[in-house]
């Protein structure tokens, strides 16, 4: 308790300096809880945004060597997963979109995506029905002149007017709205909320193509997308000839993966230039500390000359260095967290706060800092002797 005192008198003493010699650390702790947040936030950011595209999706894409002897893949693909997969398919929609002006009386928009979809593209790609109703097989089937908006279009072509059952012009083509999506991306231009659904049998009418060459099937949940692949191998090998054409599956949960052990790694990196900071301010402890065993030198000699052990020398400098470093630990997260909280809402409107066990190992790291880098001024402190006291007048 008595080494905890006069610990706190010297730097109390010493205001400035003491609060120099902190700065390091301070930068430090700050640093490593901003940069802890930050990466968290867009790793948050990264994983919302591939939720609004829909997770547990399977990729497929067809390519053909002879165009001539091409079978419906979508076919196939759609009977399989609504039959022998039912129990693990949501949905099976082709993936084919083209941007086309958008025209309603006076209202046109021209950034705006049209998607050829099947009577499952919402659950494919999770789109929500807010109005009216979505596609039906009765529409492919038939090539039935009818879509639905997404959010953004609905709202830049009707404003507050209600579009069921009115005609918009894709590329000049008559489509009557049977249905909006609720909004899931922000409701802005060129979102996911700025886009068209039709059925893809309109595709040869609209894009003058023939054969789809890639697909989208939903699964149910991530533990069963490994079984849905092999299990579409199986039946893309049957239904595409080896001569006439090949096939890719790709688990669409692989992009949002590779997110997450890409900012896994950032942390890493982010995490030792932010150690570094406070390895820095260890280095200006120590030195502080290195002059103020200087300063004291005939305080400590006439400790030394009464009898005072090395010990309680030795404790008096290391508890002056961590009171210093724990100072220094304590403000650093206080503006860890202010910074954290605007830099959050600043960049991804987000509230982040730094986790209460990356605060801790901040503080306690800190703290370690200081006892470190204080055991070779302590050390040197205890080494005087008596005479020193005599020395420093």
């Amino acid at each position: 308790m008595n080494a905890l005192i006069m610990a706190l008198d010297a730097i109390k003493e010493k205001k400035g300096r003491s609060f120099l010699t902190m700065l390091g650390i301070i930068i430090g702790v700050t640093a490593v809880l901003v940069l802890v947040a930050l990466v968290s936030g867009y790793n948050a950011d990264i994983t919302a945004y591939y939720e609004k595209l829909g997770v547990n999706k399977v990729n497929v894409s067809v390519t053909w060597y002879d165009t001539s002897r091409a079978v419906d893949v979508m076919d196939t693909l759609y009977d399989y997963g609504n039959g022998e997969l039912k129990d693990l398919v949501l949905g099976v929609s082709p993936s084919l979109t083209t941007t086309l002006p958008m025209k309603y009386r006076t209202a046109t928009l021209d950034t705006g995506s049209i998607y050829f979809g099947s009577d499952q593209f919402a659950a494919c790609n999770n789109y929500v029905l807010e109005n009216g109703r979505d596609l039906s097989r009765y529409d492919v089937e038939n090539r039935s002149h009818v879509c639905v908006l997404g959010a953004y279009v609905a709202q830049s072509l009707f404003q507050y007017a209600d579009p069921i059952g009115q005609t918009v012009y894709l590329g000049g083509v008559p489509f009557e709205v049977v249905g909006t999506y609720y909004q899931k991306d922000g409701g802005t231009e060129e979102s996911m909320d700025d886009m068209v659904s039709i059925p893809y049998s309109m595709a040869r009418s609209l894009m003058s193509t023939d054969h789809l060459t890639g697909f989208t099937v939903k699964v149910d949940k991530s533990d069963n997308v490994d079984t849905v692949i092999r299990r579409l191998e199986t039946v893309l090998d049957e239904t595409i000839d080896s001569s006439v054409g090949t096939y890719r599956l790709e688990d669409g949960n692989s992009a949002m993966s590779e997110s997450t052990e890409e900012t896994t790694s950032m942390s890493v990196v982010l995490g030792g230039i932010a150690g570094i900071a406070l390895l820095v301010g260890g280095i200006g402890i120590m030195n502080i500390m290195l002059v103020t065993v200087t300063e004291r030198t005939r305080e400590i000699g006439i400790k030394k000359s009464i009898g005072a052990p090395r010990r309680e020398i030795v404790t008096q400098f290391l508890v002056e260095a961590a009171i210093l470093s724990a100072m220094g630990g304590v403000i650093g997260i206080a503006l860890g967290y202010l910074l954290s909280l605007i830099l959050g809402k600043a960049m991804y409107d987000l509230i982040l706060f730094p986790s209460a066990l990356v605060s801790a190992g901040a503080f306690a790291f800190s703290v370690v800092i200081g006892i470190v880098f204080g055991i070779y001024p302590a050390a040197k402190a205890s080494n005087l002797q008596p005479v020193d006291a005599l020395r420093a007048d």
